[in-house]
């Protein structure tokens, strides 16, 4: 994992909020992203890594705050 996605994960939890974290499985050609790439998005929607072009952020933003409202990932 990045650094930085790691110690935006350490302050979150220090200050008890919630969070989720996205990681590339699988990709299709034309696809920017490579497996292993992640992001984490908090509680209140912020995105921050990289899971290729900016058309995937929102789905992936929408999910997880699903995932995180109820709990499952």
């Amino acid at each position: 994992m990045r650094a930085d996605l790691l110690l935006r994960a350490a302050e979150l939890t220090r200050s008890g909020s919630t969070f989720a974290i996205a990681t590339v499985v699988r990709r299709e050609p034309a696809s920017s992203a490579q497996v292993g790439n992640m992001a984490l998005i908090d509680e209140t929607g912020t995105f921050q890594g990289w899971l290729g072009g900016s058309c995937i952020q929102p789905t992936v933003v929408r999910e997880a705050l699903a995932a995180l409202d109820d709990g499952k990932p």
